[in-house]
């Protein structure tokens, strides 16, 4: 499903770091995050409070 307003990219990155990335990780660990936390779950979390 995609948004019809995607989130920036320094608003997911903000997210993803509250979940554990960080650009040193490696590439990996960064990818689950990133693949984990797209922007329809990023905005539910937020949503939630997360």
């Amino acid at each position: 499903m995609s948004t019809p307003y995607p989130l920036s990219d320094e608003h997911r990155e903000a997210f993803w770091r509250k979940a554990g990335w960080h650009p040193h990780l490696p590439e990996p660990e960064r990818e689950a995050i990133e693949r984990r936390w797209d922007d329809e779950s990023i905005e539910i979390a937020e949503i939630f409070g997360f």
